[in-house]
C-alpha cells in the first residue's frame, strides 16, 4: 500500500520546488510568471497550506493562472482520496469566511508590495543617518552593547542567550537566566539572543516554553542596509510602532527591535505586509534567535555585532 502524500509533496508536485519557511507557508514560482509585467522577486509568490490552501502572487497580470492553480491545489489537498477527479467538496460557511479573510489579507500584501518603491523614497533612512539619529550616544567601543539592549527587558525576565545549538538538553538550562543575572556577568560570549521571556524551568528554546513576547524583530535579507531603514522608519513613524533598538548583525543585515505590545494587535496584518516589503517572515516565530550586540560574529571575517540606534527610555512591559 502506497503511503499517502503529505501536503508539502502535493503542493510541490503542482508548483515545483517550494522554499518552506514554516510547516504551512512557503515561496514558490508563480504559475503565471510569464504574464508578469514587472521584474520578479524570490518572495513574490507565496503558498499557504493552512485553513484553505491558497497561492498568492503580488503581481496582478497572473491572476487567471493563479486562480486556475488554486482550483487544482485545493481539492488535491482537501480531497486527496477523491475518486471523481479531485472535485472540491462544497465549502462550509466557515470555510467561505476563511477564504474571504485570507483574500482580504492577500490584497493587503499586494498593496504593501506596490508601495515599497514609494516607501524607500519617502521614508529613506540610510545607515549613516540611523547612526547619527540614535537618541542614546553609542560609542565605537561596543563591548557593553549587550548590556544596553538587555536593560530593555524587565529585570526578572528569563532570557535565553547562547549559540545555535545551546538548547534542548538539561545542561542548556544555564543559557536561560534572569536578566539581572546576565547583567552581573563581566562579558558575554553567546552570539544569539531570543527576544522573549521564558519559563524559569526551561532548557529548550521552544515556543511552548515562552512566557511572554517582548519584542518583534524585523530584518531583510534582500534590502541593503541603506534601504531597510526606510521600512524601520515607516513602521516607527508611519505605523506608531515603538522602535527600541537597531542592531548591526556584523553581516549584511540590520535588525530592528520593536516593542511587541505595540505589534500584538496588528500581528496578523504585519505577517502579510512585512514579507511583501522583503522582510524575513521567520522572525515571526516567537522562539527564533537573533544577533546579540556587543559580541563578535565569527565567519570568513570576524566582525562585531553592535547597536547602531537605541531608544532613550526603557520600554515598559505589562
Amino acid at each position: 500500500m502506497t503511503a499517502p502524500k503529505t501536503n508539502w509533496e502535493i503542493a510541490e508536485k503542482l508548483l515545483g520546488e517550494i522554499d518552506w519557511v514554516s510547516s504551512t507557508m512557503g515561496y514558490c514560482e508563480c504559475p503565471g510568471r510569464n504574464n508578469h509585467s514587472t521584474s520578479n522577486g524570490k518572495k513574490d509568490c507565496i503558498v499557504y497550506l493552512d485553513r484553505i490552501p491558497t497561492i498568492h502572487c503580488v503581481h496582478a497580470n497572473c491572476k487567471s493562472a493563479v486562480d486556475t492553480m488554486n482550483r487544482k491545489l485545493r481539492p488535491a489537498i482537501l480531497n486527496p482520496d477523491d475518486d471523481e477527479g479531485g472535485t472540491l467538496r462544497k465549502l462550509t460557511e466557515d470555510e467561505k469566511a476563511r477564504i474571504k479573510e485570507r483574500e482580504n489579507s492577500l490584497r493587503l500584501r499586494r498593496r504593501a508590495a506596490k508601495s515599497l518603491p514609494k516607501m524607500l523614497r519617502d521614508y529613506a533612512w540610510p545607515y549613516g543617518q540611523i547612526l547619527a539619529d540614535s537618541p542614546v550616544a553609542l560609542s565605537e567601543n561596543s563591548s557593553n552593547h549587550w548590556r544596553m539592549l538587555l536593560s530593555r527587558f524587565p529585570q526578572d525576565d528569563v532570557v535565553w542567550i547562547g549559540g545555535k545549538f545551546d538548547s534542548g538538553k538539561p545542561e542548556h538550562a544555564a543559557h536561560f537566566r534572569r536578566v539581572e543575572e546576565w547583567l552581573q556577568k563581566s562579558s558575554m560570549t553567546g552570539p544569539l539572543i531570543c527576544p522573549a521571556s521564558f519559563k524559569n524551568t526551561s532548557c529548550a528554546r521552544t515556543n511552548d516554553n515562552i512566557l511572554a513576547r517582548r519584542f518583534l524583530v524585523v530584518e531583510s535579507d534582500t534590502l541593503s542596509r541603506d534601504e531597510v531603514g526606510a521600512v524601520f522608519k515607516w513602521l516607527h513613524a508611519g505605523c506608531d510602532l515603538k522602535l527600541v533598538a537597531i542592531v548591526d548583525t556584523g553581516g549584511k543585515s540590520l535588525h530592528a527591535w520593536f516593542d511587541f505590545a505595540d505589534c500584538e494587535e496588528r500581528l496578523d496584518d504585519l505577517k502579510h505586509i512585512l514579507p511583501s516589503l522583503q522582510c524575513d517572515p521567520k522572525l515571526f516565530t516567537p522562539s527564533q534567535p537573533v544577533r546579540l550586540p556587543g559580541v563578535l560574529r565569527e565567519g570568513e571575517t570576524v566582525k562585531m555585532q553592535r547597536l547602531v540606534w537605541l531608544a532613550g527610555a526603557e520600554v515598559s512591559h505589562a
